[in-house]
């Protein structure tokens, strides 16, 4: 059996009780010396990984990164995160937050700093450039690069995962789906239908969400929108809230007639997934990782063309699309909380 510390909370964590279940020993956001594996969720638990880096190559423990995504745009020097400015914050950030004992350190001058009128004003301002954290070109290419090679396995959630690491920042991994809480989704009874259509994702500008309201609105459509707004720029003109309780999430997509996902770009796209073990019909976009993810599941649409989205929304009410019951089958076995931890098993029992 193996003894895991596991760094994140979101998708992983229902896997590792899974893990517990078989009887190996998980230990959540905290390190172990005689621990076999260290496990991190994603590149938001980076620097807690950087902080304990020495402790686990001198305990000689094996180091595993799960590898979600790494949007190209954000390598593109056009970007707004790679304004000059962007990528010294970044910088400096990597520096404080790399090392512990300097966090610490300069965490403590600062609060000195801060108990007096003459410095606070200028103590905001520094405590907020020493946690702004921007994911930008050096965030990728130099600081995630860098202990993402340092790792004994990457996990890559998808093959179109795989190709962007290799190709943007000369990673190699491995493949390995990850699942949805199908556990969870199975004690949602039925509930009556309040939405035409439902999205349920961060409301960022790729995730297209404003097509999806266009649609809505010239088909006099009710739709919900369930995300936290990422992008204060996005207006939607529809309810749109942030949920974070999943088992609620999960309820008002049972709610729904149609999922709807106009994205532009995933890494795996969990929640057409979640959509599947509801047995809810999906439109999404043409994208090749939701061909790869969801196969012959979902009504697929000509990404960014609101024409073929509205047709395609109009073949589903009128029930002119039927579900393909192989392909949901498919998914259901492929992507449950079970599948999901035995391919994960197998990768942490061979390294």
């Amino acid at each position: 059996m193996l003894k895991i510390c596991f760094y994140g909370s979101h998708f992983g964590f229902p896997i590792m009780k899974e893990l517990e279940k078989k009887g190996h020993i998980i230990l959540y956001n905290q390190f172990s010396k005689d621990a076999d594996i260290i496990l991190s969720e994603s590149h938001s638990r980076m620097y807690e990984i950087y902080q304990i880096l020495k402790k686990i190559k001198k305990n000689k423990i094996k180091l595993v990164n799960f590898l979600l995504d790494v949007p190209p745009w954000r390598l593109s020097i056009k970007d707004s995160q790679n304004h000059i400015s962007k990528l010294f914050i970044q910088y400096f950030y990597h520096i404080i937050h790399k090392h512990y004992s300097l966090n610490r350190m300069m965490t403590h001058f600062l609060q000195i700093y801060n108990r007096y009128k003459i410095t606070r004003k200028i103590f905001r301002i520094v405590i907020f450039f020493l946690n702004t954290r921007i994911q930008n070109k050096i965030f990728y290419q130099i600081n995630y690069k860098k202990l993402l090679k340092k790792s004994d396995l990457n996990l890559s959630i998808s093959k179109f995962t795989q190709f962007c690491f290799k190709k943007l920042l000369n990673v190699d991994s491995k493949v390995w789906y990850p699942g949805v809480n199908s556990k969870l989704i199975e004690d949602i009874k039925d509930l009556p239908i309040k939405y035409d259509m439902i999205n349920i994702s961060r409301i960022t500008a790729h995730k297209r969400q404003n097509l999806i309201v266009n649609a809505s609105k010239k088909l006099d459509l009710k739709l919900m929108i369930i995300g936290q707004q990422q992008d204060k720029d996005i207006k939607l003109d529809c309810p749109h809230f942030h949920i974070p309780d999943h088992f609620s999430v999960m309820r008002e997509l049972k709610k729904s007639r149609l999922y709807i996902d106009a994205s532009i770009f995933e890494g795996f796209g969990l929640t057409p997934v979640e959509a599947a073990f509801l047995e809810k019909i999906t439109i999404a976009s043409d994208t090749y990782v939701h061909k790869e993810v969801l196969g012959n599941y979902p009504l697929y649409f000509i990404r960014d063309d609101l024409d073929d989205l509205m047709k395609k929304i109009t073949q589903a009410l009128n029930s002119e699309f039927q579900l393909d019951r192989e392909a949901i089958d498919l998914i259901k076995k492929k992507y449950s909380l079970e599948s999901a931890k035995e391919r994960l098993e197998k990768f942490l029992l061979s390294i």
